[in-house]
């Protein structure tokens, strides 16, 4: 039913080429570029690729670069003005009009890009004409619904409606996401229920990590618990390069840290792999966030203290350079006993 349009666009690379020739104009203008701070629009023009791909039914792998599952909360950090919008469409309309493709789907995708930047601002526009794009937009919608009730605390309202996309992997694993990251006890029996369900679940991936270090840095340890008794790699690999002890000692602020960390370890978890640009272990993660109790379950689990990153820094230096005096002191005393 999708194939229309993603085919007319050129498939997966088609919306590949279509977003950064649309970005391409954008960095030029007065109006639209101060909403993209930074030197390059790279991860704007990823993102929006992969929201294309997703939307129109594309090939699930090639959207691991979408972050937000709900498109109005992927814009709702910006004010969008009444001239950045109008700027936004006429570059759309270039752009569309420049790219080769069938006039029927341009103008879909013209009247449809309306219709959908004034949903993104808050407005409501007239409804969506081509009948494939209206079912995806009905879709849209109702993920957007669904992600708004998590956030409002509207559980029964939220598991309702999440098992209707459970036939989308990648989109099913972002809204599980949200729910382990609420902590709520429902939404964490739902994500429970669902891994069970379908143990390829665990090493699902949205925005390029697995379900698995998603668990891990929200400190869900009945998650984290499930996906490794199923079978999961405990060292698995994020887009980033990065294992989930990584994830828990860079992003787990509960006291479940530490759980998770001898969790992690006790399922074969590699204590002192190093990964991603910087070359950090979760030793210097800890480190640098300033996550005592989980810093000492590593250093009770092995961790090395004389391990160094890509600048040659050991846990203690990075804990001392971030100012982190509570993590640095229990690497000295740790150190002082050896």
């Amino acid at each position: 039913m999708r194939a229309r349009l993603l085919e007319s666009l050129g498939g997966e690379a088609g919306c590949e080429r279509l977003s950064a020739a649309f970005y391409g104009r954008v960095k030029n203008d007065a109006v639209l570029r101060p909403l993209f701070p930074g030197k390059s629009l790279r991860c704007a023009t990823e993102e929006f690729a992969a929201f294309l791909i997703q939307f129109l039914g594309g090939d699930e792998e090639r959207t691991q670069h979408r972050w937000w599952v709900s498109l109005r909360e992927s814009h709702a950090r910006f004010e969008i003005s009444a001239a950045q919008r109008s700027a936004w469409l006429k570059h759309m309309g270039a752009t569309l009009e420049a790219a080769e493709m069938g006039e029927e789907a341009r103008a879909a995708l013209r009247q449809f890009f309306v219709q959908s930047s004034a949903y993104v601002v808050g407005k409501e526009a007239a409804a969506v004409e081509d009948g494939e794009l209206a079912a995806c937009w009905g879709e849209q919608r109702v993920l957007d619904e669904l992600i708004g009730a998590i956030g409002a605390g509207r559980d029964e309202e939220a598991v309702a409606e999440a098992a209707r996309f459970a036939a989308r992997p990648v989109v099913f694993v972002g809204v599980l996401v949200r729910m382990m990251q609420t902590g709520r006890a429902g939404l964490v029996r739902f994500v429970m229920e669902a891994v069970e369900r379908d143990a390829s679940l665990g090493a699902r991936r949205y925005g390029g990590r697995p379900l698995l270090h998603y668990a891990s840095e929200a400190g869900c340890l009945e998650v984290v618990e499930l996906v490794l008794r199923q079978g999961v790699d405990a060292n698995l690999l994020d887009r980033g390069g990065h294992r989930p002890l990584y994830a828990v000692a860079n992003g787990c602020g509960t006291e479940a840290g530490p759980v998770v960390v001898r969790a992690l370890v006790g399922a074969g978890a590699d204590v002192d792999a190093c990964g991603g640009v910087t070359r950090a272990t979760a030793l210097h993660m800890a480190a640098r966030r300033g996550h005592v109790e989980i810093a000492r379950a590593l250093l009770d689990s092995g961790a090395a203290m004389d391990a160094r990153d890509s600048k040659g820094d050991t846990p203690l230096q990075r804990a001392i350079n971030c100012r982190k005096g509570a993590v640095a002191a229990v690497l000295r005393e740790r150190g002082a006993r050896r």
